[in-house]
Protein backbone atom coordinates (compact mmCIF):
# COMPACT_ATOMS: atom_id res chain seq x y z
CA UNK A 1 0.00 0.00 0.00
CA UNK A 2 2.83 2.27 1.09
CA UNK A 3 4.72 1.97 -2.51
CA UNK A 4 1.18 2.46 -4.36
CA UNK A 5 0.81 5.53 -2.50
CA UNK A 6 4.64 6.28 -3.90
CA UNK A 7 4.12 5.53 -7.31
CA UNK A 8 1.23 7.88 -7.43
CA UNK A 9 2.84 10.78 -6.40
CA UNK A 10 5.14 9.82 -8.90
CA UNK A 11 2.58 9.66 -11.31
CA UNK A 12 1.18 13.10 -10.60
CA UNK A 13 4.75 15.08 -10.15
CA UNK A 14 5.84 13.47 -14.42
CA UNK A 15 1.61 14.94 -14.86
CA UNK A 16 2.13 17.89 -13.28
CA UNK A 17 5.24 18.99 -15.33
CA UNK A 18 4.36 17.77 -18.28
CA UNK A 19 1.26 19.98 -18.06
CA UNK A 20 2.62 22.77 -16.85
CA UNK A 21 5.25 22.58 -19.53
CA UNK A 22 2.43 21.99 -21.97
CA UNK A 23 0.74 25.04 -20.64
CA UNK A 24 3.86 27.13 -21.24
CA UNK A 25 4.67 25.99 -25.27
CA UNK A 26 1.03 26.82 -26.21
CA UNK A 27 1.43 30.35 -24.88
CA UNK A 28 4.69 30.64 -27.17
CA UNK A 29 2.89 28.78 -29.99
CA UNK A 30 1.90 32.10 -31.63
CA UNK A 31 0.69 29.76 -34.68
CA UNK A 32 4.18 28.35 -35.24
CA UNK A 33 3.12 25.07 -35.53
CA UNK A 34 6.87 23.97 -36.55
CA UNK A 35 7.30 24.64 -32.67
CA UNK A 36 4.30 22.58 -31.52
CA UNK A 37 6.52 19.35 -32.95
CA UNK A 38 9.43 20.34 -31.31
CA UNK A 39 7.19 20.80 -27.85
CA UNK A 40 6.17 16.97 -27.96
CA UNK A 41 9.48 15.03 -27.30
CA UNK A 42 9.92 17.62 -24.35
CA UNK A 43 6.55 17.34 -22.87
CA UNK A 44 6.82 13.62 -23.07
CA UNK A 45 10.15 13.40 -21.40
CA UNK A 46 8.63 15.26 -18.31
CA UNK A 47 5.57 12.89 -18.15
CA UNK A 48 8.03 10.21 -17.71
CA UNK A 49 10.32 11.94 -14.87
CA UNK A 50 8.15 11.37 -12.07
CA UNK A 51 8.36 7.51 -12.86
CA UNK A 52 11.86 7.08 -13.63
CA UNK A 53 13.45 9.05 -10.69
CA UNK A 54 12.25 7.09 -8.06
CA UNK A 55 14.20 4.12 -9.55
CA UNK A 56 16.97 6.00 -11.27
CA UNK A 57 17.43 9.31 -9.62
CA UNK A 58 20.09 10.18 -12.40
CA UNK A 59 18.27 9.42 -15.20
CA UNK A 60 15.30 11.91 -14.04
CA UNK A 61 18.31 14.49 -13.88
CA UNK A 62 19.52 13.98 -17.13
CA UNK A 63 16.23 14.06 -18.72
CA UNK A 64 15.23 17.15 -17.35
CA UNK A 65 18.76 18.78 -17.24
CA UNK A 66 19.23 17.54 -21.13
CA UNK A 67 15.75 19.21 -21.70
CA UNK A 68 16.88 22.58 -20.52
CA UNK A 69 20.08 22.51 -22.16
CA UNK A 70 18.68 21.27 -25.98
CA UNK A 71 15.58 24.00 -25.63
CA UNK A 72 18.60 26.85 -25.26
CA UNK A 73 20.23 25.46 -27.92
CA UNK A 74 17.27 26.41 -29.96
CA UNK A 75 16.95 29.82 -28.36
CA UNK A 76 14.36 29.54 -25.83
CA UNK A 77 14.23 29.51 -22.03
CA UNK A 78 11.78 27.21 -20.13
CA UNK A 79 10.90 28.20 -16.59
CA UNK A 80 8.90 24.86 -16.15
CA UNK A 81 12.13 23.00 -17.75
CA UNK A 82 14.39 24.88 -14.64
CA UNK A 83 12.12 24.27 -11.76
CA UNK A 84 11.95 20.62 -13.03
CA UNK A 85 15.90 20.29 -13.14
CA UNK A 86 16.01 21.80 -9.79
CA UNK A 87 13.24 19.10 -8.42
CA UNK A 88 14.93 16.19 -10.14
CA UNK A 89 18.25 17.34 -8.78
CA UNK A 90 16.99 17.50 -5.37
CA UNK A 91 15.39 13.81 -5.41
CA UNK A 92 18.22 12.54 -6.48
CA UNK A 93 19.83 13.93 -3.81
CA UNK A 94 17.55 12.41 -1.49
CA UNK A 95 17.20 8.98 -3.06
CA UNK A 96 20.38 8.02 -4.51
CA UNK A 97 22.84 6.90 -1.68
CA UNK A 98 26.27 6.66 -3.20
CA UNK A 99 27.63 10.31 -3.71
CA UNK A 100 30.35 8.63 -6.41
CA UNK A 101 27.65 8.37 -9.20
CA UNK A 102 26.11 11.73 -8.73
CA UNK A 103 29.70 13.69 -9.05
CA UNK A 104 30.27 11.59 -12.04
CA UNK A 105 27.04 12.96 -13.70
CA UNK A 106 27.79 16.65 -12.84
CA UNK A 107 31.57 16.26 -14.19
CA UNK A 108 29.83 14.47 -17.54
CA UNK A 109 27.62 17.91 -17.66
CA UNK A 110 30.52 20.02 -17.03
CA UNK A 111 32.58 17.96 -19.78
CA UNK A 112 30.07 17.66 -22.79
CA UNK A 113 29.36 21.69 -22.41
CA UNK A 114 32.93 22.32 -22.91
CA UNK A 115 33.27 19.91 -25.41
CA UNK A 116 30.03 21.86 -27.22
CA UNK A 117 31.90 25.21 -26.19
CA UNK A 118 35.23 24.19 -27.96
CA UNK A 119 33.25 22.57 -31.50
CA UNK A 120 31.46 25.77 -31.47
CA UNK A 121 34.63 28.13 -30.84
CA UNK A 122 36.35 26.13 -34.02
CA UNK A 123 33.24 26.11 -36.58
CA UNK A 124 33.09 30.03 -35.75
CA UNK A 125 36.59 31.03 -34.48
CA UNK A 126 35.70 32.84 -31.12
CA UNK A 127 37.20 30.40 -28.13
CA UNK A 128 36.86 33.22 -26.04
CA UNK A 129 32.99 33.93 -26.27
CA UNK A 130 32.47 30.37 -26.48
CA UNK A 131 34.62 29.32 -23.26
CA UNK A 132 32.35 32.47 -21.41
CA UNK A 133 29.07 31.33 -22.72
CA UNK A 134 30.44 27.97 -20.88
CA UNK A 135 31.61 29.23 -17.69
CA UNK A 136 28.16 30.38 -17.60
CA UNK A 137 26.49 27.57 -18.59
CA UNK A 138 28.41 25.61 -15.84
CA UNK A 139 27.37 28.18 -13.13
CA UNK A 140 24.19 27.88 -14.35
CA UNK A 141 24.62 23.90 -13.25
CA UNK A 142 25.66 24.60 -9.84
CA UNK A 143 22.67 26.84 -8.74
CA UNK A 144 19.81 24.65 -11.07
CA UNK A 145 21.51 21.06 -10.12
CA UNK A 146 24.44 20.93 -7.41
CA UNK A 147 22.88 23.40 -4.84
CA UNK A 148 19.57 21.16 -5.02
CA UNK A 149 21.32 17.75 -5.04
CA UNK A 150 23.26 19.11 -1.97
CA UNK A 151 19.57 20.29 -0.69
CA UNK A 152 18.19 16.78 -0.90
CA UNK A 153 21.61 15.10 0.34
CA UNK A 154 21.15 16.79 3.92
CA UNK A 155 17.86 15.75 3.97
CA UNK A 156 18.47 12.44 3.51
CA UNK A 157 21.02 11.97 5.86
CA UNK A 158 19.31 13.73 8.59
CA UNK A 159 16.65 10.57 7.87
CA UNK A 160 19.69 8.41 8.15
CA UNK A 161 20.57 9.74 11.63
CA UNK A 162 16.60 9.50 13.04
CA UNK A 163 16.33 6.22 11.51
CA UNK A 164 19.67 5.21 13.05
CA UNK A 165 18.26 7.00 16.58
CA UNK A 166 15.06 5.04 16.36
CA UNK A 167 16.89 1.65 15.65
CA UNK A 168 19.18 2.25 18.70
CA UNK A 169 16.44 3.21 20.71
CA UNK A 170 14.94 -0.25 20.03
CA UNK A 171 18.22 -1.77 20.38
CA UNK A 172 18.17 -0.81 23.83
CA UNK A 173 14.77 -1.51 24.60
CA UNK A 174 15.45 -4.98 24.05
CA UNK A 175 18.46 -4.87 25.18
CA UNK A 176 17.10 -3.96 29.07
CA UNK A 177 14.87 -7.33 29.00
CA UNK A 178 18.07 -9.19 29.73
CA UNK A 179 19.95 -6.53 31.68
CA UNK A 180 18.35 -8.64 34.88
CA UNK A 181 19.93 -11.95 33.80
CA UNK A 182 23.48 -10.11 32.56
CA UNK A 183 23.59 -8.36 36.13
CA UNK A 184 22.71 -12.14 37.75
CA UNK A 185 25.58 -13.60 35.77
CA UNK A 186 28.21 -10.78 36.25
CA UNK A 187 27.31 -10.99 40.41
CA UNK A 188 27.95 -15.09 39.94
CA UNK A 189 31.42 -13.85 38.64
CA UNK A 190 31.86 -10.92 40.91
CA UNK A 191 31.64 -13.86 43.81
CA UNK A 192 34.18 -16.08 41.59
CA UNK A 193 36.60 -13.88 41.32
CA UNK A 194 36.30 -13.22 45.33
CA UNK A 195 36.84 -16.48 46.26
CA UNK A 196 39.84 -17.54 43.71
CA UNK A 197 41.54 -14.12 44.87
CA UNK A 198 40.78 -13.90 48.76
CA UNK A 199 40.15 -17.69 49.59
CA UNK A 200 42.06 -19.30 46.94
CA UNK A 201 45.18 -17.33 48.21
CA UNK A 202 44.74 -18.00 52.05
CA UNK A 203 44.07 -21.22 51.31
CA UNK A 204 47.34 -21.98 49.37
CA UNK A 205 49.07 -20.22 52.32
CA UNK A 206 47.55 -22.45 54.87
CA UNK A 207 48.64 -25.43 52.68
CA UNK A 208 52.00 -24.11 52.59
CA UNK A 209 52.44 -23.74 56.01
CA UNK A 210 50.79 -27.04 57.28
CA UNK A 211 53.69 -28.28 54.26
CA UNK A 212 56.18 -27.04 56.87
CA UNK A 213 54.74 -28.56 60.37
CA UNK A 214 54.49 -31.72 58.43
CA UNK A 215 58.07 -31.72 57.87
CA UNK A 216 59.27 -30.10 61.06
CA UNK A 217 61.62 -31.81 63.62
CA UNK A 218 60.12 -30.01 66.58
CA UNK A 219 56.70 -32.20 66.09
CA UNK A 220 55.66 -35.32 66.92
CA UNK A 221 54.71 -38.33 64.85
CA UNK A 222 51.12 -37.40 65.71
CA UNK A 223 51.34 -33.87 64.94
CA UNK A 224 52.99 -34.49 62.28
CA UNK A 225 49.97 -36.78 60.62
CA UNK A 226 47.40 -34.21 61.76
CA UNK A 227 49.63 -31.13 59.53
CA UNK A 228 49.66 -33.37 56.93
CA UNK A 229 46.29 -34.34 56.96
CA UNK A 230 45.71 -30.53 57.22
CA UNK A 231 47.79 -30.09 54.21
CA UNK A 232 45.98 -32.47 52.25
CA UNK A 233 42.27 -30.93 53.29
CA UNK A 234 43.39 -27.23 52.25
CA UNK A 235 44.52 -29.00 48.89
CA UNK A 236 41.32 -30.35 48.67
CA UNK A 237 39.50 -27.45 49.70
CA UNK A 238 41.58 -25.21 46.85
CA UNK A 239 40.30 -28.30 44.30
CA UNK A 240 36.23 -27.90 45.55
CA UNK A 241 37.14 -23.99 45.44
CA UNK A 242 38.15 -23.99 42.00
CA UNK A 243 35.59 -26.08 40.71
CA UNK A 244 32.56 -23.95 42.60
CA UNK A 245 34.41 -21.40 40.86
CA UNK A 246 33.92 -23.05 36.82
CA UNK A 247 30.32 -23.38 37.75
CA UNK A 248 30.08 -19.64 38.79
CA UNK A 249 31.92 -18.23 35.69
CA UNK A 250 29.87 -19.87 33.31
CA UNK A 251 30.00 -16.94 31.47
CA UNK A 252 33.64 -16.82 31.36
CA UNK A 253 33.78 -13.29 31.32
CA UNK A 254 35.76 -11.97 34.51
CA UNK A 255 34.22 -8.74 37.22
CA UNK A 256 36.49 -6.66 38.41
CA UNK A 257 36.95 -6.69 42.22
CA UNK A 258 39.16 -3.86 44.66
CA UNK A 259 41.44 -5.43 47.26
CA UNK A 260 40.14 -3.70 50.32
CA UNK A 261 42.10 -2.76 52.58
CA UNK A 262 45.12 -4.43 52.08
CA UNK A 263 48.35 -3.38 50.85
CA UNK A 264 50.58 -5.02 48.79
CA UNK A 265 53.59 -5.05 51.61
CA UNK A 266 51.13 -6.62 54.04
CA UNK A 267 50.30 -9.63 51.60
CA UNK A 268 53.95 -10.41 51.18
CA UNK A 269 54.23 -10.33 54.68
CA UNK A 270 51.95 -13.03 55.24
CA UNK A 271 52.99 -15.48 52.79
CA UNK A 272 56.55 -14.53 54.13
CA UNK A 273 55.30 -15.44 57.52
CA UNK A 274 53.86 -18.62 56.17
CA UNK A 275 57.03 -20.31 54.87
CA UNK A 276 57.74 -18.46 51.02
CA UNK A 277 60.92 -17.47 50.98
CA UNK A 278 60.03 -13.67 49.01
CA UNK A 279 61.12 -10.39 48.96
CA UNK A 280 60.05 -6.79 48.15
CA UNK A 281 61.27 -4.09 46.71
CA UNK A 282 60.08 -0.79 45.85
CA UNK A 283 56.83 0.71 46.89
CA UNK A 284 52.99 1.19 44.93
CA UNK A 285 51.91 4.37 44.23
CA UNK A 286 48.17 4.84 45.31
CA UNK A 287 47.48 5.33 41.37
CA UNK A 288 47.27 2.22 40.67
CA UNK A 289 47.38 0.11 44.37
CA UNK A 290 44.24 -1.81 43.19
CA UNK A 291 45.44 -4.05 40.07
CA UNK A 292 48.94 -3.55 41.44
CA UNK A 293 47.63 -5.81 44.61
CA UNK A 294 45.93 -8.16 42.67
CA UNK A 295 49.00 -8.82 40.40
CA UNK A 296 51.21 -9.49 43.35
CA UNK A 297 48.11 -11.79 44.86
CA UNK A 298 48.01 -14.10 41.93
CA UNK A 299 51.58 -14.43 41.12
CA UNK A 300 52.59 -15.24 45.08
CA UNK A 301 49.80 -17.97 44.77
CA UNK A 302 50.88 -19.22 41.27
CA UNK A 303 54.23 -19.41 42.79
CA UNK A 304 53.04 -21.33 46.24
CA UNK A 305 51.04 -23.62 44.09
CA UNK A 306 53.18 -24.90 41.42
CA UNK A 307 56.64 -23.72 42.71
CA UNK A 308 56.46 -24.61 46.50
CA UNK A 309 59.78 -23.76 47.83
CA UNK A 310 61.11 -22.03 45.78
CA UNK A 311 62.30 -18.23 46.13
CA UNK A 312 59.82 -15.26 44.83
CA UNK A 313 60.89 -11.63 44.48
CA UNK A 314 58.40 -8.66 43.46
CA UNK A 315 59.92 -5.83 42.44
CA UNK A 316 57.82 -2.65 41.79
CA UNK A 317 59.65 0.27 39.47
CA UNK A 318 58.24 3.97 38.66
CA UNK A 319 58.85 5.51 35.77
CA UNK A 320 57.16 8.57 35.49
CA UNK A 321 53.51 8.09 34.62
CA UNK A 322 53.75 4.41 34.61
CA UNK A 323 54.81 1.59 37.38
CA UNK A 324 55.82 -1.95 36.63
CA UNK A 325 54.85 -4.78 38.67
CA UNK A 326 57.34 -7.79 38.43
CA UNK A 327 57.04 -10.87 40.11
CA UNK A 328 59.82 -13.74 39.29
CA UNK A 329 59.77 -17.19 41.22
CA UNK A 330 62.76 -19.94 40.54
CA UNK A 331 62.66 -23.31 39.81
CA UNK A 332 60.20 -25.07 42.49
CA UNK A 333 62.62 -27.24 45.51
CA UNK A 334 60.01 -30.21 45.08
CA UNK A 335 57.43 -31.25 43.05
CA UNK A 336 54.01 -29.58 42.70
CA UNK A 337 51.08 -31.38 43.27
CA UNK A 338 49.18 -28.13 42.30
CA UNK A 339 47.06 -28.65 38.81
CA UNK A 340 46.17 -25.20 37.93
CA UNK A 341 42.79 -24.29 36.51
CA UNK A 342 43.77 -21.53 34.33
CA UNK A 343 41.44 -18.79 35.42
CA UNK A 344 43.44 -16.76 37.55
CA UNK A 345 45.85 -15.64 34.95
CA UNK A 346 42.92 -15.03 32.46
CA UNK A 347 41.01 -12.54 35.08
CA UNK A 348 44.31 -11.15 35.97
CA UNK A 349 44.61 -9.98 32.37
CA UNK A 350 41.46 -8.80 31.91
CA UNK A 351 41.72 -6.67 35.77
CA UNK A 352 44.87 -5.16 33.87
CA UNK A 353 43.80 -4.65 30.55
CA UNK A 354 40.59 -2.62 32.56
CA UNK A 355 43.17 -0.69 33.94
CA UNK A 356 44.71 0.48 30.92
CA UNK A 357 47.87 -1.35 31.13
CA UNK A 358 49.62 -4.97 30.07
CA UNK A 359 50.54 -8.35 32.04
CA UNK A 360 52.89 -10.76 29.84
CA UNK A 361 53.40 -13.85 31.65
CA UNK A 362 55.94 -16.75 31.11
CA UNK A 363 58.63 -18.91 31.94
CA UNK A 364 61.75 -17.51 32.99
CA UNK A 365 65.21 -19.14 33.63
CA UNK A 366 63.58 -22.43 34.74
CA UNK A 367 60.82 -20.30 36.81
CA UNK A 368 57.88 -17.91 36.44
CA UNK A 369 57.61 -14.76 35.80
CA UNK A 370 54.50 -12.11 35.69
CA UNK A 371 54.99 -8.63 34.76
CA UNK A 372 52.07 -5.93 34.66
CA UNK A 373 52.62 -2.33 33.20
CA UNK A 374 50.27 -0.07 34.94
CA UNK A 375 49.91 3.49 33.67
CA UNK A 376 48.72 6.24 36.35
CA UNK A 377 45.73 7.39 34.30
CA UNK A 378 44.00 4.17 33.17
CA UNK A 379 41.79 4.31 30.74
CA UNK A 380 39.69 7.12 29.84
CA UNK A 381 36.03 6.31 30.41
CA UNK A 382 33.77 7.34 26.90
CA UNK A 383 30.11 8.20 28.39
CA UNK A 384 26.63 8.52 26.85
CA UNK A 385 27.38 12.95 26.91
CA UNK A 386 31.02 12.03 25.15
CA UNK A 387 29.08 9.85 22.20
CA UNK A 388 26.10 12.43 22.11
CA UNK A 389 29.13 15.39 21.70
CA UNK A 390 30.45 13.35 19.12
CA UNK A 391 27.46 12.68 17.22
CA UNK A 392 26.47 16.74 17.37
CA UNK A 393 30.26 17.26 16.02
CA UNK A 394 29.85 15.05 13.07
CA UNK A 395 26.48 16.16 12.59
CA UNK A 396 27.83 20.17 12.50
CA UNK A 397 30.75 19.17 10.22
CA UNK A 398 27.87 17.32 7.68
CA UNK A 399 25.94 20.76 7.70
CA UNK A 400 28.81 23.05 7.42
CA UNK A 401 30.29 21.07 4.53
CA UNK A 402 26.73 20.93 2.68
CA UNK A 403 27.20 24.78 3.26
CA UNK A 404 30.24 25.69 2.61
CA UNK A 405 31.35 22.90 -0.55
CA UNK A 406 28.68 24.37 -3.07
CA UNK A 407 29.47 28.49 -1.74
CA UNK A 408 33.33 27.48 -2.34
CA UNK A 409 32.42 25.66 -5.55
CA UNK A 410 30.34 28.93 -7.04
CA UNK A 411 33.11 31.25 -5.28
CA UNK A 412 36.11 29.06 -7.04
CA UNK A 413 34.15 29.29 -10.71
CA UNK A 414 33.11 32.97 -10.25
CA UNK A 415 36.92 34.01 -9.84
CA UNK A 416 37.83 31.73 -12.96
CA UNK A 417 35.36 33.26 -14.66
CA UNK A 418 36.45 36.59 -13.83
CA UNK A 419 40.26 35.88 -14.01
CA UNK A 420 39.31 34.59 -17.44
CA UNK A 421 36.85 38.18 -18.58
CA UNK A 422 40.21 40.20 -17.23
CA UNK A 423 42.36 38.30 -19.34
CA UNK A 424 39.95 38.59 -22.54
CA UNK A 425 39.73 42.44 -21.41
CA UNK A 426 43.07 43.26 -21.56
CA UNK A 427 43.98 40.67 -24.62
CA UNK A 428 40.80 42.71 -27.14
CA UNK A 429 42.51 46.36 -26.96
CA UNK A 430 42.97 47.73 -30.05
CA UNK A 431 44.94 50.77 -29.87
CA UNK A 432 43.04 54.23 -30.96
CA UNK A 433 45.80 55.02 -32.95
CA UNK A 434 46.35 51.81 -34.71
CA UNK A 435 42.76 52.14 -35.41
CA UNK A 436 43.14 55.66 -36.99
CA UNK A 437 45.86 53.91 -39.19
CA UNK A 438 43.36 51.41 -40.69
CA UNK A 439 42.59 52.09 -44.35
CA UNK A 440 39.41 50.28 -46.13
CA UNK A 441 40.95 48.03 -49.03
CA UNK A 442 44.07 47.37 -46.89
CA UNK A 443 44.44 43.60 -47.23
CA UNK A 444 43.32 41.38 -44.84
CA UNK A 445 46.48 39.43 -43.74
CA UNK A 446 48.50 43.28 -43.31
CA UNK A 447 45.33 44.09 -40.93
CA UNK A 448 45.22 41.30 -39.30
CA UNK A 449 48.74 41.52 -38.86
CA UNK A 450 48.13 44.80 -36.82
CA UNK A 451 44.70 43.64 -34.49
CA UNK A 452 44.57 41.84 -30.84
CA UNK A 453 45.10 38.08 -30.00
CA UNK A 454 41.33 38.40 -29.01
CA UNK A 455 38.09 39.94 -29.86
CA UNK A 456 35.57 41.50 -27.42
CA UNK A 457 33.50 39.16 -25.66
CA UNK A 458 30.54 41.59 -24.55
CA UNK A 459 30.49 43.40 -27.78
CA UNK A 460 27.39 44.77 -29.94
CA UNK A 461 26.10 42.93 -32.77
CA UNK A 462 25.45 44.99 -35.49
CA UNK A 463 24.50 44.29 -39.12
CA UNK A 464 27.17 43.02 -41.27
CA UNK A 465 27.97 44.75 -44.21
CA UNK A 466 26.48 42.47 -47.56
CA UNK A 467 29.27 39.86 -48.30
CA UNK A 468 31.73 40.35 -44.79
CA UNK A 469 32.46 39.23 -41.70
CA UNK A 470 32.91 41.42 -38.67
CA UNK A 471 35.10 41.20 -35.33
CA UNK A 472 34.96 43.91 -32.64
CA UNK A 473 37.67 45.37 -30.41
CA UNK A 474 37.65 47.54 -27.15
CA UNK A 475 39.02 50.94 -27.14
CA UNK A 476 40.86 50.68 -24.09
CA UNK A 477 41.54 47.71 -20.88
CA UNK A 478 39.12 49.31 -18.45
CA UNK A 479 37.85 46.51 -16.74
CA UNK A 480 34.94 48.07 -15.14
CA UNK A 481 34.22 50.44 -18.15
CA UNK A 482 30.42 49.92 -19.25
CA UNK A 483 30.30 52.79 -22.10
CA UNK A 484 33.79 51.57 -23.63
CA UNK A 485 34.12 52.85 -27.11
CA UNK A 486 34.03 49.64 -29.82
CA UNK A 487 35.85 49.47 -32.85
CA UNK A 488 34.35 46.76 -35.32
CA UNK A 489 36.59 45.92 -38.26
CA UNK A 490 34.80 44.01 -41.22
CA UNK A 491 36.45 41.77 -44.20
CA UNK A 492 35.53 39.78 -47.02
CA UNK A 493 37.37 37.23 -48.71
CA UNK A 494 40.51 39.38 -49.05
CA UNK A 495 40.03 43.03 -48.09
CA UNK A 496 38.97 45.54 -45.36
CA UNK A 497 35.95 46.41 -46.46
CA UNK A 498 34.34 48.72 -43.42
CA UNK A 499 35.71 50.55 -39.97
CA UNK A 500 33.13 51.77 -37.37
CA UNK A 501 33.20 53.18 -34.30
CA UNK A 502 29.57 51.77 -32.79
CA UNK A 503 27.90 54.54 -30.47
CA UNK A 504 27.90 54.51 -26.76
CA UNK A 505 24.36 54.57 -26.90
CA UNK A 506 24.48 50.92 -28.54
CA UNK A 507 27.42 49.77 -25.92
CA UNK A 508 25.47 50.93 -23.02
Amino acid sequence: MRDRGRWALDVALGVVLAAAYGAEALGNLRGDMVFAWYAVPFVASLALVGVVSRRWPLAGLVVTAAGTAGLALIGLVSTVYLVATMVTAFLAGRRLAAVRPAVLAFAGFAAAGLVYALAMSVSQGRVDHQLMQWFWAVLALLFLVVFPWFGGRHLRQRAELVAAGWQRAEQLEREQRIVAERERLRERARIAEDMHDSLGHELTLIALRAAGLEVSAQLGDDQRRAAGELRELAGAATERLRDIIGLLREDGRPAPTTPGRDAVEDLVARAAASGMAVTLEGAVPDAVERPAYRVVQEALTNAAKHAPGAAVSVRITTDGDETTVAVVNGPPSEPAEAVGGGTGLIGLRERVRLAGGTLAAGPADGGFAVTARLPHAGVPVVTAADEYAAARRSARRGMVAAVLVPAALAAGLIAIMVGFYAFSVTNSVLDPRLYGELRVGQPKAEVEALLPDMEMMDAPRLPNPPGAGCRYYRGNAELFDFRVPVFRVCFDEERLVAKDLVPKDVTG
